[in-house]
């Protein structure tokens, strides 16, 4: 069953960083699920906010207790990771980064990862594409091009983002249809079956011979060039 992770720093029980994960998860989910194979997601939450003292004594001492070796492993077994992080002065609060900055090098590597921020203001919009995205690309994940920044007013009366035509949950539903499709590839690469873009490639080669185009001289043919001293004394 494919899992996706989320990594959210929440300061608060019902922050809005908590809910962009739980809407981009779902919209992972439920594009995953609505394609092709369609197989059943499971999403595992982790919120650093619990881990804040676990993750100060792994950065002095070097060893990381229980919960956060947990929470590490979590991220290394996932099929895909969401990440989210509020965003103060226009960088991600430092306990977020803290968390990719301690883990282990490889835990990442080949994993689809798809990025969320949220501010009061679009004036930290950036901060994924300054920040996290380079931190993200140095462990290798597979970033997918579109991260989603959600500031208050993005929300509106409606906290969910979800609302009819919100700009927001547009935004959120392109994400996460990007994600399923980099999940999809992966697991089709650990499955040995075929990606639907191979799956059709091999359609095409089986069904019929695609003809050249119709060219009454073949430009790159060696043959048909006039050398450039003939050129000159004609």
């Amino acid at each position: 069953m494919p899992e996706i992770v989320t990594v959210a720093t929440g300061l608060s029980e019902d922050s809005a960083t908590l809910r962009l994960a739980r809407r981009l998860a779902s919209a992972t989910a439920e594009a995953v699920e609505t394609g092709s194979a369609g197989p059943e997601v499971v999403v595992t939450e982790i919120n650093l906010r619990t881990l804040a003292r676990e993750l100060a004594g792994m950065a002095v001492s070097g060893l990381a207790a229980p919960a956060l070796e947990e929470a590490f492993a979590a991220v290394q077994r996932a099929e895909a990771l969401i990440t989210v992080a509020p965003v103060y002065n226009g960088q991600p609060i430092g306990l977020h980064t803290l968390f990719f900055q301690l883990i282990d090098d490889a835990a990442l590597a080949g994993t689809p990862v798809l990025i969320g921020t949220t501010g009061g203001t679009a004036r930290h919009s950036l901060a994924a594409e300054t920040s996290l995205r380079p931190l993200l690309s140095y462990l290798k994940g597979i970033l997918v091009p579109t991260s989603v920044f959600a500031a208050t007013d993005d929300w509106g009366a409606d906290t969910s983002g979800m609302g009819t035509g919100s700009p927001l949950a547009a935004r959120i539903t392109a994400a996460g249809a990007e994600l399923a499709a980099f999940m999809g590839t992966r697991l089709a690469a650990r499955t040995g079956e075929q990606s639907p873009g191979e799956q059709l490639a091999a359609e095409q080669q089986a069904g019929q011979t695609i003809p050249a185009p119709n060219r009454a001289v073949d430009e790159l043919d060696p043959e048909a060039i006039t050398p450039f001293a003939q050129l000159l004394h004609s």
